[in-house]
């Protein structure tokens, strides 16, 4: 007797779970396209069929004989596409990975100089503010800071005589 409850409940869940799956798909095609919209399609196409079998027919056949093929190439395209594009997102990476080999070094390198560069100019700077402190006056220009540190003199051009 246990074997005829095992399967009279495993024919039970399994009626439960596609009538789960078959509610979970009406309401997500009832979001795709309204109830009513769908009414109207089917009313159009039995009144289609109604007025021209022949052509309904044909339309039908091809569409169930084509439908296979179509989408096995719109899978295949659409692979391709993806595949592509994964190859290209990976060669890039790849590429950009070796350029950042090149690229951090040289900017360590570029900050290093820059950093070098920096110290000198303000060692020079500073040198140079506690040379001119310490410089004389007479050097420096009058006391009052006339001549700034200018040199000043007067310059005679002298002519020859003829």
């Amino acid at each position: 007797m246990a074997p005829t409850q095992n399967h009279e409940d495993l024919k039970h869940r399994t009626q439960e779970s596609a009538r789960g799956v078959y509610a979970f798909s009406q309401r997500q095609l009832d979001r795709a396209v309204s109830p009513s919209t769908r009414q109207q399609a089917y009313t159009s196409a039995a009144d289609f069929a109604h007025e021209r079998p022949l052509l309904f027919a044909f339309l039908v056949a091809q569409l169930i004989f084509s439908f296979l093929p179509l989408v096995i190439f719109a899978t295949f395209a659409l692979s391709t596409v993806g595949f592509a594009l994964g190859a290209a997102l990976i060669f890039a990476l790849f590429w950009i990975g070796v350029a950042l080999l090149v690229l951090v070094p040289t900017l360590f390198l570029t900050s290093a100089v820059g950093l070098l560069v920096w110290i000198w100019a303000a060692g020079s700077f500073v040198v140079a503010r506690k040379l001119w402190q310490v410089a004389p006056a007479s050097i420096k220009g009058g006391q009052d800071g006339s001549t700034n540190g200018e040199r000043t003199g007067v310059v005679l051009k002298e002519e020859p005589r003829d």
